[in-house]
């Protein structure tokens, strides 16, 4: 996995090369990009990104997400628009400020919301089959993202690196990196609310989620597979149609 220093740690970017998988070999560098949405980067940032050649743009925001920040066009890039939220659970949580800064009852069903949520998220959830028919097709390099790279991005690469045969730990690390770029952001929003955590120690996980992730968390989507499927290759060849065959050939492509 690349740190690319070209980016500022808050875009959440990197390419997921060098993921070690079951068999032994790695994710190839230069194939699959994550981050946060585009219209974040600055122009420099840009430039770098254009030398990347990325193929296919890959949003995961709402329409409303993305007209209110649309990405910058990109040469040679397919821009597709595809929101990740849409799966049963999401359309019932106040992703706003106020309602990651909730406390008691309010706090504790605000958090039974986004389990529920990530329940279902990598289920039946069209922008990530688009987003696999995409690699299926060879339309890459692919950069994938929502707004800040870290939940809908982070479930699409568990997808990916699932498909790519990554080791569960492997992935995991991938996850779990959004809290080291965007550390600092987390750390000055606990910091501001420090007094009131002390009280309402329940607050500490939503103001994480914000703009962070949480260990749980995948372990909940990656458990959640494992409870509705046999295996994890029967997942990808239900959701995905992605038979051993194809697997097979994904993975002498994109592996070393």
């Amino acid at each position: 996995m690349s740190i690319d220093k070209r980016f500022d740690d808050a875009l959440n970017f990197r390419d997921l090369g060098g993921l070690k998988c079951e068999d032994g070999r790695s994710v190839r560098y230069g194939y699959f990009y994550r981050g946060a949405g585009l219209a974040y980067f600055n122009e420099d940032e840009l430039n770098e990104f254009e030398n990347l050649h990325v193929k296919t743009i890959m949003d995961l925001r709402s329409k409303a997400e993305s007209d209110a920040l649309p990405d910058p066009d990109i040469s040679g890039a397919e821009y597709i628009q595809h929101s990740g939220m849409y799966v049963k659970g999401a359309e019932d949580i106040d992703w706003s400020p106020a309602g990651m800064r909730k406390v008691g009852k309010e706090a504790a069903d605000q958090l039974d919301q986004i389990s529920a949520y990530y329940h279902n998220i990598a289920f039946g959830n069209k922008a990530f089959q688009i987003m696999m028919d995409q690699i299926k097709q060879g339309k890459l390099p692919i950069y994938f993202h929502c707004a800040t790279g870290k939940d809908r991005t982070g479930v699409g690469a568990m997808i990916i690196l699932l498909a790519l045969g990554v080791k569960k730990e492997e992935i995991r690390k991938d996850y779990l990196l959004s809290n080291v770029f965007r550390k600092k952001i987390v750390d000055e929003k606990l910091a501001k609310e420090g007094n009131k955590i002390i009280e309402h120690p329940e607050l500490a996980d939503l103001i994480t989620l914000m703009d962070g992730v949480l260990n749980r968390t995948f372990d909940t989507v990656m458990d959640c597979i494992l409870e509705r499927y046999a295996s994890y290759e029967s997942y990808l060849q239900e959701e995905f149609d992605l038979d051993e065959k194809e697997l097979k050939r994904l993975r002498d492509l994109y592996l070393e």
